[in-house]
């Protein structure tokens, strides 16, 4: 039986993820944690090498973290490999404003966001860091012995742990009211977002997705919580994707709610991605975030109204921003999701070329 979102949460809200607790507390000890960031740097894909130089906690850590979970069903990745291959763009491009928004929604992730140094008012580094991660899922090799996913997994993961200690030592994290920061709660429930709240926004625009690909999708997401650190014993008990609808949709009714910090990091992905769609789709970018979210979770963040409708205005233009469109899209539609696919490119390539941090980097403080 799939548990309860209550169950759910009161089970995962002060769960740590202790060995990479264990690591980050001696790298932080040590005062290695820059280093270790460069080190990052030289890891980009699952069969690299761990630099000789790397702290052995640290190269032990990575060595235990990088295999596939005995669970995983490799009949299953074709599903996952269909997915991107129709909704690469659109899936992007939802991951990167809606997904985004999602964790912004919970009031004590978009807390810890704005709390944390590296990543507090940078919303070009910080989300193209998160692109890193949404974008290395559709690459062909993303599940084999040759994925650039599991070792960005892994640095997020520790960037987690080193967010969760900042937080102890500070002795000023209400762990009563709060829970665990950067808990088990949050990781579980941000793949939730990832991976339920984007398929119900494709829904909500009117991009349809067929069910094997979506089951596929949500899978991934699955295997993605397992290197991000969630323990087996609860993406078991969440089910497939049905259940983990359901369970998120019991969840979010709980988790979301409207707080400043969740309003400010908001308006920074809107204005970011306005920036970098063509200039008569930047009215789309709020309605077709506010479209895919619904009224009520958009309200909960101020996402602005607008008479824009994403169909008619982009239909409008009369130019297709895709080279092609799979059958049984709204072509309109895809013009404002492949927009903003595009958009996500550009903000991880030119954080690249300008010379802007976009691997995931661990924090030394708090701000």
């Amino acid at each position: 039986m799939v548990m309860t979102y209550p169950e759910f949460r009161e089970r995962l809200k002060d769960l740590g993820d202790p060995p990479a607790d264990e690591v980050v507390r001696k790298l932080l000890d040590d005062g290695q944690v820059d280093s270790v960031n460069r080190l990052f740097r030289q890891i980009s894909s699952a069969d690299d090498d761990i630099p000789a130089q790397a702290p052995p906690v640290l190269h032990e850590f990575l060595e235990a973290t990088r295999d596939f979970p005995d669970w995983m069903d490799r009949g299953r990745l074709p599903d996952i490999a269909e997915f991107f291959r129709h909704h690469h763009m659109e899936a992007s491009g939802m991951q990167a404003t809606v997904g985004l928004v999602g964790t912004y929604l919970s009031p004590i992730g978009a807390y810890t966001l704005h709390s944390t140094h590296r990543l507090s008012h940078q919303p070009h580094r910080r989300l193209s860091q998160s692109t890193r991660l949404f974008m290395g899922m559709g690459d062909s090799d993303a599940f084999t012995e040759h994925s650039k996913l599991i070792p960005t997994c892994q640095k997020v993961r520790l960037v987690h742990a080193a967010i969760r200690e900042l937080h102890r030592r500070s002795g000023q994290w209400d762990y009563e009211g709060m829970g665990m920061p950067v808990s088990q709660l949050y990781t579980a429930g941000a793949a939730l977002v990832f991976s339920i709240a984007v398929l119900d926004g494709m829904e909500n625009v009117g991009l349809k997705v067929d069910a094997n690909e979506a089951d596929g999708f949500a899978y991934a997401w699955k295997i993605i919580s397992h290197f991000l650190g969630v323990p087996d014993e609860f993406l078991m008990e969440m089910g497939d994707r049905r259940q983990a609808t359901e369970l998120w949709h019991e969840g979010r009714e709980i988790e979301w709610a409207s707080s400043e910090d969740g309003i400010a990091l908001t308006k920074e992905c809107i204005d970011l991605y306005s920036s970098y769609v063509p200039p008569g789709l930047k009215p789309a970018v709020p309605a077709f975030m506010r479209k895919a979210l619904g009224d009520t979770y958009a309200d909960m963040v101020d996402i602005p109204r607008s008479p824009y409708d994403i169909g008619a205005n982009a239909a409008s233009l009369g130019t297709s921003l895709l080279q092609s469109t799979p059958v049984g899209k709204n072509f309109a539609v895809d013009e404002v999701a492949g927009a903003l696919g595009k958009a996500v490119e550009r903000v991880a390539r030119e954080a690249f070329t300008h010379g802007q941090e976009t691997e995931p980097q661990m924090s030394d403080r708090i701000g």
